[in-house]
């Protein structure tokens, strides 16, 4: 069976999160169940939004995250949920995945379903509408992205892939959720000093860096339009008279509130030490 669990360390101020992986001495199943990992897995001081569980064998690094904040959820359930892996010494953000990639991706597939599903929360209630987001709530498990960049003036770009390909490559993805509620594991090959296009690579100490990260497809993206800001006066309030004014930047968008959903960004770092093998 399975070893006992490390001792998970905490960073107690600034900086990345710091933790020691789990020691796994049987591959974990990927499908979302935690059942076989180690009793307490789960670390819920980690991170304020959800539950993480992080081991690993002589091949393989295993993650497991429970949500817990519903926002946070359901901003991963519409715009995705990326995970990016590096040593601190490449260039960050330069291999991950995206998992799930989020309802707003997969209704990219159908022409202006994207902005009517974030722009009119009723949309979706109509019945030939339903269907359109039930597909693409089934296609949670189904769908996954990939990030590769080599330079950093590269732009992020998520590309999707098919479950073979990356299986093909050692990744290995499952989910299991409701509406109020998600759970995944994700399953990364180790590298083998092949230099593996789709693999960790931790630096000389066995350590590396996993960013935990939600950013929605910007508002131009979603609604092909370009926000302004228009100089608006104000009365200065230093004078009582009421004839001096202050000028300063207005946004100008057609809808603030789409705006600042899609303004929102979730972001945590944690450096993983990995465990050491018998």
């Amino acid at each position: 069976m399975l070893l006992p669990v490390l001792l998970w360390l905490l960073a107690a101020c600034s900086g990345p999160r710091q933790v020691s992986s789990l020691a796994l001495a049987e591959p974990v199943t990927i499908d979302g169940d935690f059942n076989d990992w180690p009793s307490a897995a789960l670390n819920s001081n980690l991170i304020d939004d959800f539950d993480v569980a992080i081991g690993n064998d002589d091949r393989f690094v295993y993650i497991a995250v429970n949500f817990r904040n519903n926002r946070t959820w359901q901003m991963a359930r519409d715009h995705g949920f990326r995970m990016f892996f590096d040593n601190g010494n490449q260039l960050r953000r330069s291999f991950g995945i995206v998992f799930p990639t989020g309802i707003v991706e997969a209704l990219g597939d159908f022409p202006g379903a994207r902005q009517s599903y974030l722009e009119n929360p009723g949309w979706q209630n109509m019945p030939e509408n339903q269907r359109l987001v039930q597909q693409a709530e089934q296609q949670l498990g189904e769908r996954v992205q990939v990030i590769r960049r080599t330079e950093r003036r590269d732009r992020i770009r998520p590309t999707l892939v098919s479950t073979e390909r990356l299986e093909a490559n050692g990744i290995l993805v499952g989910v299991s959720g409701s509406s109020r509620v998600m759970s995944l594991e994700v399953r990364i090959p180790l590298d083998d000093g092949s230099g593996d296009f789709f693999a960790i690579t931790p630096d000389n100490n066995g350590r590396f860096y996993i960013d935990f990260e939600i950013e929605p497809l910007s508002y131009e993206e979603i609604t092909g339009e370009n926000p302004t800001f228009e100089t608006v006066e104000t009365a200065d309030r230093r004078d009582p008279t009421g004839r001096q004014t202050r000028t300063r930047q207005q946004l100008s968008v057609s809808n603030p509130r789409l705006y600042a959903q899609l303004s929102y960004i979730f972001q945590e770092r944690v450096r993983v030490t990995l465990s050491e093998q018998n």
